[in-house]
């Protein structure tokens, strides 16, 4: 007998418990699916990071208004959000701090006219006169431990980094570093915030602290060692990454750079009050993955967890022999967990035996949009609104949907084919590519 509808219709309880989790379990994927998806396909912000060092290193000319003339190409190409150098060691803007050196140029004869620059007027407080006007962005970024040393006469590092060689790094092989200071030390971490602080106080729209320049930024410093072996025992040179006891001691180290960051922002709180406004801190990161931050001194899920930082800017630094994941996928889920913004990276500047190549370049952009960035960060982005290659697509960078258009572009593809040169192009010019050949520090180092 054929059964009727009613009988076809009947289900269990069960079943139509199951049957409606099921819907609605699909139904939640499919809108989480398509929120990240038009997440991706929302308009982004692009950020220039520009060093007015490096613009009128290649200009080679002082035009009397070089900051604004930085600022206004950078308008011209689409990007109204820059992060704009204050320093490194020395610094690039004015400062009444007694332990700041402004930079004057040094032994090569091409940066004579950059120290004529510098000292010409405060190209901070112009970049911030000039982006009033013209409804700009403005970042401020500090180099977090890039000393240089004697190198160049000397007169890339200020004269408080010379003057206390206690300070310095020392290796795991013992060896005094001093292009490095350990963050180990109160005196360091006081030199760092005093920049920061008066920078903030001269009214940038935030801060961005670099901590790509230069990793490591903890070290083996014999009182640091001491500390480690007062409350662990052991000694830490005999740990290998891999070996148990080696991700504490790279936790340990690296709590110095996160009391650095609570001591900031403790700091900027007298700067908060007379501004009567927060100072956003961004902190610019390597994206090689949250355990390698930790051995390079980050800790960066305690930095969110803590509220320490309001912004992660990843950059693709591969500087370390290890199989780089290539993918911000990791920051974009722990942003996303603390309401943070996160932006993507990608350089300007071509690494070691790479060349410039904007398919390359677009698919990298492309890549981190697609695993959720907020944007995407250029650096020296000074260097790349000057590079024909690159200008027809800065203007509409932002646009994922642009970049998809020019992707699918069979002539341009043919144009810009992928080989061992090209396809690297947009790490960050310190890379050390291996397999291109050049040499990357060990692993053991850290």
């Amino acid at each position: 007998m054929t059964p009727n509808s009613s009988t076809r219709s009947r289900i269990s309880r069960r079943e139509a418990v199951q049957r409606t989790s099921s819907w609605l379990l699909g139904a939640a994927a499919l809108s989480d699916a398509r929120a990240a998806e038009t997440a991706a396909n929302d308009p982004k912000i692009v950020w220039g990071i520009a060093e007015l060092f490096e613009w009128i290193y290649r200009l080679q000319k002082n035009t009397g208004h070089d900051t604004e003339d930085c600022l206004q190409a950078h308008l011209d190409h689409g990007i109204r959000h820059v992060i704009w150098a204050i320093g490194r060691s020395t610094v690039d803007y004015h400062s009444k701090l007694p332990a700041s050196t402004l930079y004057v140029g040094d032994s090569r004869p091409e940066t004579k006219i950059i120290g004529e620059v510098l000292k010409q007027r405060c190209t901070l407080r112009a970049a911030m006169a000039f982006a009033r006007e013209r409804g700009m962005t403005i970042y401020a970024r500090l180099c977090m431990n890039r000393h240089y040393g004697s190198g160049y006469g000397g007169a890339l590092r200020s004269r408080w980094a010379a003057e206390h060689p206690e300070l310095w790094f020392v290796t795991k092989k013992g060896k005094p570093d001093s292009t490095r200071l350990s963050y180990f030390f109160p005196e360091y971490r006081r030199e760092r915030i005093a920049i920061l602080t008066e920078v903030a106080a001269i009214g940038p729209h935030g801060l961005c602290l670099d901590f790509c320049r230069q990793v490591p930024h903890m070290d083996y410093q014999p009182k640091l060692i001491a500390a480690w072996q007062a409350k662990n025992g052991g000694d830490p040179h005999a740990l290998k990454p891999g070996e148990p006891g080696f991700m504490e001691w790279c936790r340990f180290r690296a709590g110095y750079v996160t009391t650095f960051l609570r001591e900031l922002r403790a700091a900027l709180g007298d700067v908060e009050k007379r501004l009567g406004r927060r100072v956003p801190v961004m902190a610019r990161i390597t994206d090689c993955g949250l355990d390698v931050n930790l051995m390079e001194g980050m800790d960066v899920e305690t930095w969110l967890k803590e509220k320490l930082v309001d912004e992660l800017c990843t950059n693709p630094l591969w500087w370390l022999h290890y199989k780089y994941p290539d993918t911000l996928a990791p920051y974009a889920k722990l942003a996303r967990a603390h309401g943070v913004k996160l932006w993507g990276g990608v350089g300007c500047l071509p690494a070691a035996k790479t060349r410039v190549n904007p398919v390359s370049f677009l698919r990298r952009v492309q890549r981190q949009y697609g695993e959720g960035a907020d944007g995407m960060a250029l650096y020296q982005s000074d260097t790349g609104i000057r590079y024909p290659i690159l200008t027809p697509y800065l203007p509409q960078l932002g646009d994922a949907s642009a970049i998809a258009r020019w992707l699918g572009d069979k002539e341009l593809l043919a144009r810009w084919p992928q080989d061992d040169t090209s396809r690297y192009y947009g790490l960050d010019n310190h890379s050390k590519i291996e397999a291109l050949g050049v040499t990357a520090q060990p692993m053991e180092n850290l």
